[in-house]
């Protein structure tokens, strides 16, 4: 185990809040040398207030509270409570744990200590294992191409899954096909589902995140913080109104885990997901505009720097896209297969391949369908 899994409940609040102090401190990194200050509120224990100062490890300061913090993060009992329930299955981006939540100042810092709190079941880390042995076996290390199967059988893609084998699927698409979808026909079906929430009172339903992204467009920024500065859902849950139009276009819709939005407008330079691996296959519909994803063996990640504090899927302390050589010097060696998806493909992506994907065109729309098995 590379984190050490923390308690599930807590007798009283005062030690449910001390657990998620340890738990922050524990699943703490930092090769980066971030330095800040984060002030952690639970409204209904306003005594018990803290301070986490970021830097070589992070301290946890329950003294002088009058200072001034670059960050507040103002938490519910019950929303600590379930992270500790859930530490294995977490998923930032649920509106019912998001929502409680508020944040004003450096969001970065916030998104920082988020990552602290989550910790990989044993299942994951084995899966993870798993890929490794096998893309060393299969030498995918020197992979230079995914291979392109015109309307393959499901025989055929259980075939590449059980490989660990990437492939491109084309020839299949859903009903309305993709090419007939722009964001003014999504604004209009579906204006008032709700396809981003990023704090307990920051919601957009479909109408809204549209009109962001073309203000997006027409006057672009760079500054961007993961998680919540972003014209960009993110993997955000798929509305269940959208279910029938974008379906998974392989087995039964039983077999796959609730689907993700990934819609947005990024630049075509900062990466739409940053370099990350998840421990279940994926099923990548690209439905508007292209998309480039960068993917690199499971047997490379001691060159990536993964995090050690993650669940349902593996950051990386390595960015690709402004490589730190000086800090992650091993990354020099990497191997990199890039796939690029047109509307109507389909990546199939088995578990543990490590990757960062790239919008080639704004706006731009994937649906994704994570295989359960």
């Amino acid at each position: 185990m590379n984190v050490t899994y923390p308690a599930a409940e807590f007798e009283t609040d005062s030690a449910a809040i001390d657990g998620f102090a340890a738990l922050l401190r524990t699943g703490f990194e930092n090769p980066e040398g971030i330095r800040g200050t984060v002030r952690v509120s639970v409204p209904e224990h306003p005594g018990q207030d803290f301070v986490a100062r970021l830097g070589d490890e992070l301290l946890i300061e329950r003294h002088e509270l009058e200072c001034e913090t670059d960050t507040q993060v103002t938490i519910p009992i019950a929303t600590i409570r379930r992270i500790f329930r859930e530490f294995e299955t977490l998923d930032w981006r649920d509106p019912e744990i998001i929502g409680t939540i508020t944040f004003e100042g450096n969001l970065g810092y916030a998104n920082h200590l988020a990552k602290c709190c989550l910790r990989p079941s044993d299942w994951t880390m084995a899966r993870f294992r798993r890929a490794a042995r096998l893309h060393t076996t299969k030498g995918y290390r020197d992979l230079s191409y995914a291979e392109r199967l015109h309307q393959p059988t499901q025989r055929q893609v259980l075939k590449a899954m059980e490989e660990s084998l990437p492939v491109v699927i084309t020839g299949l698409e859903p009903t309305p096909p993709c090419r007939d979808w722009t964001v003014d026909r999504l604004a209009e079906r579906f204006g008032e589902a709700v396809v981003r929430v990023r704090s307990a009172t920051w919601k957009q339903n479909m109408r809204e995140f549209v009109q962001e992204l073309k203000d997006f467009i027409a006057n672009p920024y760079d500054e961007m913080v993961e998680g919540f500065v972003k014209p960009y859902t993110e993997g955000a849950a798929l509305p269940e109104e959208m279910w029938a139009d974008f379906g998974p276009l392989f087995f039964d819709r039983e077999d796959f885990v609730p689907p993700q939005l990934w819609l947005g407008a990024v630049p075509t330079h900062v990466p739409t997901s940053s370099l990350h691996r998840d421990p279940l296959t994926g099923f990548l519909l690209q439905v508007i505009g292209r998309k480039r994803l960068d993917l690199h063996s499971a047997d490379q990640a001691d060159l990536l720097y993964p995090m050690k504090s993650y669940n349902n899927y593996q950051p990386c302390w390595f960015k690709p896209e402004a490589p730190d050589y000086d800090v992650y010097p091993k990354a020099r060696d990497v191997r990199c297969l890039s796939v690029t998806l047109g509307p109507g493909e389909l990546l199939v992506q088995p578990a543990g391949w490590f990757h960062q994907v790239y919008a080639m065109d704004s706006p731009n729309m994937s649906v994704s369908h994570f295989w359960r098995y």
